[in-house]
């Protein structure tokens, strides 16, 4: 930022920011070398941190297995072979966003018992454990548009989601009762794919008519036939 100093016309000093944008040359020489800046999207360009210095056209594998997801923007700044580069501040370096999104599959949902009058108990796989955030969507309908709901569970980096959702019947009618559920899940960015809407019944009043499964819902193995 440029500070400009004028005269107020009085006994008062003015002080104003003001700046001209930055401007550059088109490139007239092809770069020896490509510098690769990254940085957390939402942060400041002066935040980057140097990946290295490549050559053009270099292919580059870094491991990366962060907590959380985060977009990442990754900034370029090509050097000539007089050593010149292309821009003086990383500000004004070409960018790339990268989508950080690992936890994009849909889930399994699979009922575990009977269900009774007031409770539904669903157990839910085909998430990893780099997932901290779900979301449930819950509706009269299979288009997931008739009273429909919608719950989040956010749990801290590093812990585990669990893997039973109960779904508590909304009203006290004395029949049967269906809801259709959709879930998805994310590791920190963006929720991945949701599983195709599946529909669950609530028992009656007297605990009949209701819907029955039998998904473990410890999701551990069942060995048959183990030898006395």
């Amino acid at each position: 930022m440029n500070l400009v100093l004028k005269r107020g016309g009085g006994t008062n000093l003015i002080v104003r920011p003001q700046t001209r944008a930055p401007w550059y040359p088109s490139a007239r020489s092809r770069p020896v070398q490509v510098q690769v800046w990254w940085r957390y999207k939402g942060e400041a360009a002066a935040a980057a941190r140097l990946l290295g210095a490549f050559a053009p056209g270099q292919a580059v594998s870094v491991p990366a297995n962060p907590l959380v997801d985060r977009d990442l923007i990754l900034s370029t700044v090509s050097i000539n072979n007089r050593g010149l580069k292309s821009v003086r501040d990383i500000a004004d370096a070409h960018e790339t966003v990268l989508a950080v999104q690992r936890e994009t599959a849909a889930p399994t949902l699979e009922q575990v018992g009977a269900s009774t009058h007031t409770l539904i108990t669903i157990a839910v796989s085909g998430f990893s454990v780099l997932a901290i955030k779900r979301r449930v969507r819950t509706a009269d309908n299979e288009a997931m548009t008739t009273n429909a709901a919608q719950f989040e569970t956010v749990l801290n980096p590093g812990e585990v989601l669990p893997r039973i959702i109960y779904l508590v019947r909304p009203d006290s009618g004395t029949g049967t009762r269906g809801v259709w559920l959709r879930v998805s899940h994310s590791s920190g960015g963006p929720y991945g794919a949701e599983n195709a809407a599946q529909m669950f019944t609530w028992a009656d009043d007297t605990g009949a008519g209701g819907g029955e499964g039998f998904a473990d819902p410890f999701g551990g193995e069942t060995y048959d036939d183990l030898p006395l």
